[in-house]
């Protein structure tokens, strides 16, 4: 195996419960059975290459935290083969490995030497590891009185200080600030650059989706589903939503498209289809998209001028639902991800009507297309009145051309109404 290379073959961790504390006892005593076994994970198996970006998705209790514990060396298989090659370093949980007695400069010194530094190693990292965590004067502090935050950054910049083969990541990296949190998804990325394995997990699915390039669906202790992380967070997501939704909101399923290698998939159900609620046309100014527009590349890529009109038509499909608690968010965004605009129903304070057949139907309008040249999408979603809670959702659905007359129209991302005025000198 080289460096950086996970295998898990059949791998489990179960645990004996017992009805009562004294049952152990006289299970010892009469050699006789007098518990339940509990699988946390049962038959894992997968094998990762050096350089590969693993993520965990799943609910609470299906088995994530106990995987990563596994990979991080905490934790022995009770049965199967869990095999890493390389030096590992893992951030499970909030202080892991720091002593809140000890200053944040000792623990310091404490981690790196934990992780196989010398002495003059350890100092020549020291200013770089207390750099990234970025704590100034706190670092002489005792970690008892750091914040949730705090003690992440400093757990987090000893990890990464090693250059490990395997870097094991949990949800903790959440309660850190946006600007640490994109510094280490940065840092991250630069470690998976330089060939090293990466298992990430976290509720943040976008962050999956976008660091990972496999991923794996856990519920209850088994792989659900395992493949790319687009495709296994698609099909987790639609399985969330699939739950909230009444048992008469209920619409044909959709085609088979690309599906995801499921190790175990005769010992699990099968995944319901996820009943979609909207759906999205484009609309507008079809007269300026027919001529012209469109790029001969894709000729049936719909096209759009910059200043014509642009509408998207959206039908939702209401059954079971209180339409005062849906509405209608969409977002324009280009293709090198730039997110434009989004504006929902919600936050115009719009109010969705039935129709005579029972769903709803919202035309979102814009007069005079602001956008320049360039090529977009859509997302289109359904969310309730919290604007917390998504019912659906089309991601980067309905792919779009935009082309302006000439650059007198202007340069970069879109229109802005703007005016010159000449300022002469007063006498």
């Amino acid at each position: 195996m080289t460096a950086g290379s996970i295998t898990l073959q059949q791998a489990g961790i179960s645990y004996r419960l017992y009805a009562r504390p004294h049952d152990a006892l006289l299970e010892w005593l009469l050699r006789r059975p007098r518990h339940r076994t509990f699988h946390a994970l049962k038959d894992i198996s997968l094998t990762l290459e050096p350089g590969t970006s693993l993520g965990l998705v799943g609910d609470n209790g299906a088995g994530k935290s106990t995987l990563l514990r596994l990979l991080a060396g905490n934790l022995v298989p009770t049965e199967g083969y869990c095999k890493i090659n390389g030096c590992r370093a893992a951030l499970l949980e909030l202080g892991s490995g720091l002593h809140p007695e000890y200053s944040g400069l000792e623990n310091a010194r404490l981690g790196l030497a934990l992780r196989g530094l010398e002495p003059a190693a350890i100092e020549h990292a020291l200013p770089e590891v207390l750099a990234f965590a970025g704590l100034g004067d706190f670092i002489h502090q005792p970690l008892k009185q750091y914040s949730s935050g705090m003690v992440v950054r400093l757990g987090f910049s000893i990890a990464i200080q090693a250059s490990p083969d395997v870097l094991i990541v949990d949800e903790a990296l959440s309660v850190g600030d946006q600007y640490f949190q994109k510094r280490s998804l940065d840092r991250m990325r630069q470690i998976l650059d330089q060939g090293a394995t990466l298992v990430f997990c976290s509720h943040n699915l976008y962050q999956v989706r976008e660091m990972c390039t496999q991923a794996v669906w856990l519920e209850q202790g088994r792989i659900r589903l395992m493949g790319a992380a687009q495709t296994v967070v698609d099909a987790y997501q639609d399985s969330t939503r699939a739950k909230t939704l009444p048992p008469s909101a209920t619409t044909p399923a959709l085609p088979q498209t690309e599906t995801a290698t499921t190790p175990q998939a005769s010992a699990l159900p099968a995944i319901p289809p996820m009943p979609r609620l909207l759906t999205v046309v484009l609309a507008g100014d079809r007269q300026a998209a027919e001529t012209g527009a469109a790029s001969p590349d894709e000729p049936d890529l719909p096209g759009y001028r910059t200043h014509t009109a642009f509408a998207v038509e959206v039908t939702l499909q209401t059954a079971g639902m209180a339409l005062e608690d849906l509405h209608v968010g969409i977002v324009l965004r280009r293709n090198d991800d730039v997110q434009c605009f989004g504006i929902s129903t919600l936050h115009d304070g719009f109010r969705l009507e039935n129709s005579a057949d029972g769903s709803a139907r919202v035309c979102f309008s814009i007069p005079q297309l602001p956008l320049l040249s360039g090529r977009y999408c859509l997302e289109v979603w359904l969310i309730d009145a919290s604007g917390v809670h998504v019912y659906d959702a089309r991601e980067r659905c309905c792919p779009f051309r935009v082309r302006q007359d000439s650059q007198q129209q202007g340069i970069g991302l879109c229109w802005i109404p703007h005016q010159w005025q000449n300022r002469g000198l007063e006498a």
